[in-house]
């Protein structure tokens, strides 16, 4: 487990985070929020790349200041905008982490060939990072953050310049390596779509304040979408499409063209509205963000 006690850390005047305290537990956490929210900097305490002004940071007991060496050969980060040693090809690096984590020089070996394979990356294994696309710079900092398979592993945007195919397919990789090697994921990302496949805790930062801290399961035990829209098509009217809303119950009816924006008041009222074929304005975990940083 990761414990944040009473952090208090600023850029000089400008003041991040004031007594900030969590328990980040989980199997894969998403860690959301709007930019410059504290996501990034939150994450750079945690290793110890910058130090808190007051309140302890402990991971399993060990505090990151005291013993941050023991706690790094633990720990796995992939950073927005990753960047390696120009001088070591891909194999070579991945194979030098690993043994940092512990893992002996064979160990290293196969673990580098698997992963360079599994994002296939095997034809590029002898390259150097900088003569990748984006799209394998990507792939290439997750392989380094998963290698020797540490316990804590934080990912900043991992399906950012990934196409649809590639993003699908790091995500099943991260819930499966997650669940089976013990692993704990925390996610940084704006693509909460993504998140809501793989994730089964959210907690939501709001300028520098925790907003929300809930399990997947309990958001969709006691929330459901509530705002929709239907489009109107012929042979259907514009007036009985809204006249129907209006018996139904539904609020904030709008009107865009060939549109009609409203939201639900109670769940049962979808099911009245079935042949309309409504779709959501909003995925279930972007209707709890938007309802969180609203309340603030």
């Amino acid at each position: 487990m990761i414990e944040i006690s009473k952090v208090n850390f600023a850029y000089g005047k400008i003041e991040v985070f004031r007594e900030l305290s969590i328990n980040i537990e989980g199997k894969i956490i998403g860690l959301i929020g709007e930019n410059g929210a504290g996501k990034s900097t939150l994450v750079k305490l945690i290793f110890n790349l910058m130090n808190v002004n007051s309140g302890h940071i402990r991971v399993d007991g060990m505090d990151v200041c005291g013993q941050r060496n023991n706690i790094l050969q633990h720990m796995g980060v992939m950073f927005e905008q990753p960047s390696f040693p120009s001088w070591y090809a891909l194999s070579d690096f991945l194979e030098y982490v690993g043994c940092l984590r512990g893992l002996s020089q064979k160990e290293a070996r196969d673990a580098s060939r698997y992963l360079l394979n599994k994002f296939n990356l095997e034809e590029k294994s002898q390259s150097k990072f900088q003569a990748l696309s984006a799209g394998m710079k990507q792939k290439f900092a997750i392989a380094v953050a998963l290698i020797g398979n540490p316990k804590y592993v934080f990912l900043d945007e991992p399906t950012a310049n990934l196409d649809v195919s590639a993003r699908s397919e790091i995500l099943d990789y991260i819930h499966e390596i997650a669940w089976k090697n013990d692993m704990n994921v925390i996610i940084l990302s704006h693509i909460l779509h993504d998140l809501e496949k793989v994730c089964d805790r959210v907690v939501i930062l709001h300028n520098g304040k925790i907003k929300a801290n809930y399990s997947m399961s309990k958001i969709v035990e006691s929330k459901f979408i509530r705002e929709y829209v239907v489009k109107v098509l012929p042979p259907v009217s514009m007036s009985d499409v809204i006249c129907k809303l209006k018996k139904t119950g539904v609020e904030c009816i709008v009107q865009k063209g060939m549109l009609v924006e409203f939201s639900l008041v109670e769940h049962s009222q979808l099911l009245q509205l079935t042949d309309l074929n409504p779709t959501p304005r909003r995925s279930l975990l972007e209707q709890v963000f938007m309802d969180s940083i609203r309340s603030d």
